[in-house]
C-alpha cells in the first residue's frame, strides 16, 4: 500500500493506493488537529456502464479491479489514474486535484476505447467522513435540511429538482466549529444526482454526486465531467457553507439574473414587494370570485391569486390542450383585477397526455411522440400521477415543437385574457431525463442540454409577456432563475429545515407559499406561518376556505401584517446568520400529510431570524408560535446594548455578548430594529 497526501492549507487529504485500486483514507484539519475521517477506505468514485444495444449495466468503483493504478504530483496538482478494470476493459478514469488555501478542486476525466459498453454515469470524488452525533450534514432538499450523521439515513435526489435545489452539500463538527464544503462548481450546469448515505452500524457516512453522462448510445464516449467538485474547509456551520456557494453563484453561474440599482431588472415591482398569495381551483360558476374577495377583505390585503382548473379539461388530463377556458374564467378574473388582485393561471411545462382527447389519441402519436423524451429503443418516458391515473409523456424541452407550444399557450393567456403572470408547473420540481432520441437537437443522455433547453424555452416565452408580467414555476431549482422571477416553495414543510436557499438567493428570485392543506392541525399551521415569515418568503398560497378555518386565524393575520410592515427587510435585504435559540417550550405535530418524515414537525416555540436591509438597518424577528408565553434566550449575533422590542411584545432587552432574554406573548410576532 502506498499513501499519497494532498495538502491544501489546513486541509490534508490522505489517499491509499493499492495494487488494484485507490481509496480515501483520511481527512485532517491541521488548524484544529482534528480529523474528519480518521481511518477509512471510502471509494473515490463509482462508474456505471451500459452494454451496447442492451439494458444491462455494470458498476465499478475505485477500490479494486483496476489493472493499472498510478499517482503523480506536480506542484499543487495531483493526478490519480486508474485504467483497464477487469469488468470494464480499455477504460481510464483520471482524477485531478488542484490544491490551494484550504481548498481542493477536483476534475474527473474519462477515456474509453471499449467497443462493448457505453459509459453511463460517473461520480465526482466522493467525500467519506467519520459519522458522529457531533457531525452535522447539510443537504439541499428544498430550502435545505440538516441531518445528524450518527443516524442511519440515506437520500438520493436529482439536481435540479424539488429534492436538490442547489448543487452543494456540507458537513461540520459542532465541537470545533469547522466544516467541509462539498460543492459542484458547474456554471452551465449539467444534470446531476446528489447522494447522502449513513448505513446502520457503519462508522462512516458519505456525500457524493454523480453526473449522468453524454453520448450514452455510443461506445468510446470518453468525456470530462462538467465543472469542478470543490472540497473546502470553513469556519461555522451550514450558513458559512451557503456563503461559499453564493460566491460561486455571483462570480461564475450562468443563471445569475441581471440586476439594476440593487434590484432584479426583469421583476415587476408588484411581485418583488408582494407579501402574500391566495390560490383557488375554479369550478363552473363564479362563486370563486366572491370567496376570494371576501377573504381578501377579511385579511385586508388584495393578494395575487394562483388559479387552477380555469380550463374545461380535467386536471392532469388532455394536456396541453387548455383552451377553451371555462366561461367564468375571464369575467371572474376581471372582477378580481378591478379590486387589485393580480391573477396567475396554472399550466404544465412538461406533460402531454398520451390520450389527449378523452380516451382518444388525438395529437399525441402524430404530433407529440416524435418530440417527447425517449429511452433506448425509441420508448417514451412516461409518468402517472394519482390526480388522473393516466400515462403522461415527458416532452423534450429541446424540441422546437414544445418550445413553440409553451410560448403559444402563454401568449394566449397574456394577450387574450390579460393575466398578470403564468405559473409553469414542474419545470423547477421534476427531474431531467436522459433522452436518447438523436432526432432532437441534443446529445443522447445527460449533460447541460436539459437545463439549457428549458432556459431557452423560458427566454423565448419571456419575449412575449407584458412589461408588468412574469413567469413562475414549482419548487426552487436554482438554474432556472435567470428566466423565472418567482419559485413556489410549497413543500418546504420538512423537519430540521434551515433557510440555506434564502441565504444564497434572497433578492435574486422571489419565493412564495407553503401548503397549508398538508397541515391539518393548529400546530402544523402555526409552524408553517412562523417559519415562512422568518425565512422571508412571500406568505400564504392558501385557499380562502382554508384561511377561513385556520385554528389560529388571528396569528396568521399577525404574520401577514408583519410581512407587510417589515417587507423592505426581506425584498431589499439579506439573511444573516440564524440566531441560536434556547426555549424550554416546544411545539410538535405528527399530522403533516406529505413530505415531513413520519408526519413530524417540531420546533422550539420561538422562531427567529436576522435580516439586514440595504441601508444597514438590521431586524431581529421574534415569533412565539405556541399558545403559552415563551421566554427564550436568544443569541442573535448583534452588538451589545439596550434595544426596544416592537410588535406584540412591548419591552426592552439588554444584549450582553450577543445574548438576551425576552418575554413573548402567546401566538405573537415581535421584532427589534437596530
Amino acid at each position: 500500500m502506498r499513501k499519497h497526501l494532498i495538502s491544501a492549507g489546513s486541509l490534508t487529504v490522505s489517499l491509499s493506493l493499492e495494487k488494484n485500486g485507490a481509496s480515501l483514507r483520511g481527512i485532517t484539519d491541521k488548524k484544529t488537529g482534528k480529523s474528519f475521517l480518521k481511518s477509512g477506505f471510502g471509494s473515490l468514485f463509482t462508474l456505471t456502464a451500459r452494454e451496447k444495444g442492451a439494458e444491462n449495466f455494470i458498476s465499478v468503483d475505485s477500490l479494486s479491479g483496476w489493472n493499472t493504478v498510478c499517482v503523480a504530483a506536480s506542484g499543487n496538482v495531483h493526478t490519480v489514474t486508474l485504467s483497464d478494470h477487469v469488468l470494464l476493459k480499455d477504460v481510464t478514469v483520471i482524477l485531478s486535484a488542484v490544491a490551494s488555501a484550504d481548498k481542493i478542486e477536483w476534475t474527473v476525466r474519462l477515456h474509453s476505447e471499449n467497443e462493448d459498453y457505453t459509459l453511463y454515469e460517473c461520480d465526482y470524488p466522493a467525500l467519506t467522513f467519520s459519522a458522529s452525533r457531533a457531525v452535522k450534514v447539510l443537504f439541499p432538499y428544498g430550502c435545505g435540511e440538516v441531518y445528524n450523521s450518527a443516524r442511519a439515513f440515506e437520500t438520493k435526489q436529482n439536481y435540479p429538482s424539488y429534492g436538490a435545489s442547489m448543487q452543494y452539500m456540507a458537513i461540520w463538527q459542532e465541537n470545533t466549529g469547522r466544516g467541509i464544503y462539498y460543492g459542484l462548481h458547474d456554471p452551465a450546469p449539467a444534470y446531476k444526482k446528489l447522494f447522502y448515505k449513513k448505513s446502520e452500524g457503519e462508522r462512516t457516512a458519505c456525500l457524493r454526486a454523480a453526473m449522468p453522462l453524454k453520448d450514452i448510445d455510443t461506445p468510446c464516449n470518453g468525456q470530462t465531467l462538467e465543472g469542478e467538485a470543490v472540497w473546502q474547509l470553513f469556519d461555522g456551520d451550514w450558513y458559512d457553507a451557503s456563503l461559499i456557494y453564493k460566491d460561486f453563484f455571483v462570480s461564475r453561474a450562468s443563471w445569475n439574473p441581471e440586476m439594476k440599482d440593487g434590484k432584479r431588472a426583469d421583476t415587476p415591482e408588484w411581485l418583488r414587494t408582494n407579501p402574500h398569495w391566495w390560490r383557488k381551483r375554479i369550478k363552473w360558476d363564479d362563486s370563486y370570485v366572491d370567496e376570494l374577495l371576501e377573504a381578501s377583505e377579511d385579511l385586508g390585503l388584495h393578494s395575487p391569486i394562483h388559479v387552477y382548473d380555469w380550463f374545461q379539461i380535467p386536471y392532469d388530463t388532455n394536456y396541453p390542450h387548455y383552451f377553451p377556458a371555462k366561461d367564468v374564467f375571464l369575467p371572474g378574473i376581471r372582477r378580481l383585477q378591478e379590486k387589485g388582485n393580480k391573477v396567475m393561471p396554472y399550466i404544465n411545462g412538461r406533460l402531454w397526455d398520451t390520450h389527449d382527447k378523452g380516451k382518444e389519441d388525438w395529437q399525441f402519436t402524430s404530433v407529440a411522440r416524435p418530440n417527447c423524451t425517449k429511452k433506448m429503443g425509441d420508448k417514451p418516458f412516461l409518468e402517472v400521477y394519482p390526480t388522473s391515473n393516466i400515462e403522461l409523456a415527458i416532452m423534450c424541452p429541446s424540441t422546437a415543437l414544445w418550445q413553440e407550444k409553451q410560448k403559444e399557450i402563454m401568449a394566449t393567456l397574456f394577450d387574450e385574457f390579460g393575466v398578470d403572470a403564468v405559473y409553469i408547473d414542474q419545470i423547477g420540481a421534476a427531474q431531467p431525463y436522459p433522452c436518447e432520441d438523436r432526432n432532437h437537437p441534443h446529445r443522447a443522455g445527460g449533460g447541460s442540454w436539459w437545463i439549457e433547453s428549458y432556459r431557452n424555452l423560458l427566454d423565448h416565452a419571456k419575449r412575449i409577456i407584458p412589461a408588468d408580467g412574469c413567469l413562475t414555476t414549482e419548487c426552487t431549482s436554482d438554474p432556472y432563475m435567470k428566466e423565472i422571477q418567482a419559485y413556489l416553495s410549497w413543500i418546504w414543510i420538512k423537519n430540521n429545515q434551515v433557510p440555506a436557499f434564502m441565504a444564497v438567493y434572497n433578492g435574486y428570485v422571489a419565493v412564495f407559499g407553503r401548503n397549508y392543506l398538508y397541515a391539518p392541525d393548529a400546530v402544523g399551521q402555526d409552524i408553517l406561518a412562523a417559519q415562512s415569515l422568518t425565512y422571508g418568503e412571500q406568505m400564504g398560497w392558501i385557499l380562502p376556505e382554508t384561511y377561513n378555518t385556520l385554528y389560529h386565524k388571528d396569528f396568521y393575520k399577525r404574520c401577514v401584517n408583519a410581512r407587510v410592515r417589515l417587507g423592505s427587510f426581506f425584498y431589499d435585504g439579506v439573511l444573516l446568520r440564524s440566531p441560536k435559540i434556547k426555549d424550554k417550550n416546544k411545539i410538535k405535530t405528527t399530522k403533516i400529510k406529505f413530505e415531513a418524515y413520519g408526519g413530524l414537525l417540531e420546533h422550539t416555540a420561538t422562531f427567529s431570524e436576522v435580516w439586514q436591509r440595504k441601508d444597514g438597518k438590521k431586524m431581529v424577528l421574534l415569533i412565539n408560535a405556541s399558545e403559552k408565553e415563551a421566554c427564550p434566550c436568544i443569541n442573535a449575533y448583534i452588538p451589545d446594548g439596550k434595544y426596544e422590542v416592537s410588535g406584540d411584545a412591548k419591552a426592552s432587552v439588554e444584549v450582553v455578548d450577543g445574548e438576551f432574554t425576552v418575554h413573548l406573548p402567546p401566538l405573537s410576532v415581535s421584532y427589534i430594529i437596530l
